[in-house]
């Protein structure tokens, strides 16, 4: 799954693939602009070498509701645990760094 930034918002894109996690930005984007759309939907912000978007578990979880399959619950709290043994979870399991990667 994927957290899809543009110029509109934001969208979680893909959310019943809970291998992998990542967040995406069309290439005209930049950092200043980034920080404003994740801050007015609530989605998040970039880590301070902006390299990597924090997102809250409960953003991600909001985005996918209606959108995922039966099961989905399980498959993204193991998706959590693994981003846990990576280092990736915050010590209370409320954010997940997602790497930041552009879209050209």
């Amino acid at each position: 799954m994927y957290l899809a930034i543009a110029t509109d918002g934001v969208e979680l894109r893909m959310p019943e693939h809970t291998t992998d996690l990542y967040a995406s930005y069309w290439e005209r984007l930049g950092p200043d602009h980034i920080t404003k759309l994740l801050a007015e939907h609530d989605a998040g912000e970039l880590t301070e070498d902006r390299q990597s978007v924090r997102i809250p578990v409960a953003t991600l979880r909001r985005l996918a509701a209606g959108k995922v399959p039966e099961g989905w619950d399980a498959d993204f709290d193991a998706m959590l645990a693994k981003a846990r043994e990576r280092g990736a979870l915050d010590e209370a399991g409320d954010v997940v760094q997602a790497p930041l990667e552009r879209e050209r």
